[in-house]
């Protein structure tokens, strides 16, 4: 039985074949199906395919891509795992906790699971285009995770949480497209561009307007609605600054 059809696992430039082949286990463990690697492809590496043990499908059906981008393209939304929190001024990591991940049975819609380096873990940039980052509690001291014990740690917790033997109705609303997401951001960011803001303050206003959407899982009637206000919105700035000349 698969419990969680619509969650895909990406991992971000692994750096270790090892942790490739225990975090396809780890998949299996917890009623995944789908890999997929953004970097060189680690498939044939002996490590790989020796720590995968009875998971070689899923090892070996793992899809690679060039970017994170190409990677999550396809699916409705991206959950960005990172160790690191930017503090109370950082609004590229404002970080929502493990267990409040929305429950993934009740959402349709393919929901990806990025993972990043083995040293380094995910950069802003690769953090900037996922719809939330999330962060799995561990001690202050040493917060990092070994790679495949990050993927097992949130698949336990979801599995544990979520994964019952009688799956629950999903929503029947359709799940917003990226394309849909990105078009009510088009014109906010436009609304701020048009604002009195101060330059330096113009990114920070747009960066915190895409982590409110991507916390948010929209359904696509609840987008067409703020496209609408968002577009009403714009015109009306813009005329009243027209007006103001």
């Amino acid at each position: 039985m698969v419990e969680f059809p619509n969650l895909i696992v990406v991992l971000v430039e692994p750096e270790t074949p090892g942790n490739v082949g225990f975090t396809a286990r780890t998949l299996a463990n917890f009623g995944v199906e789908e890999l997929r690697i953004v970097g060189p492809d680690p498939r044939e590496d002996y490590q790989a395919q020796i720590f995968s043990v009875h998971a070689h499908h899923i090892l070996d059906s793992a899809g690679i891509f060039k970017d994170l981008k190409d990677a999550i393209e396809d699916t409705d939304v991206a959950w960005a795992a990172t160790a690191r929190s930017g503090g109370n001024h950082s609004v590229t990591r404002a970080l929502v906790p493990l267990h409040e991940l929305p429950d993934p049975t009740l959402l349709d819609g393919r929901i990806s699971l990025v993972f990043g380096r083995e040293s380094s873990g995910l950069t802003n940039e690769e953090i900037g285009l996922c719809d939330l980052s999330f962060t799995i509690p561990t001690s202050e001291d040493y917060p990092s995770m070994n790679l495949s014990h990050a993927v097992a740690v949130v698949l336990y917790h979801l599995f544990s949480t979520y994964g019952i033997e009688t799956p629950r109705e999903r929503s029947k609303a359709r799940p917003a497209t990226r394309k849909e997401r990105e078009q009510v951001l088009i014109f906010l960011d436009d609304v701020i561009d048009h604002l009195d803001v101060k330059d330096y303050r113009r990114p920070i206003a747009k960066q915190i307007f895409r982590n409110l959407l991507g916390r948010a899982y929209l359904t696509g009637r609840e987008v067409s609605t703020l496209t609408g206000i968002a577009s009403k919105l714009n015109k009306l700035v813009k005329d009243h600054n027209s007006s103001d000349d």
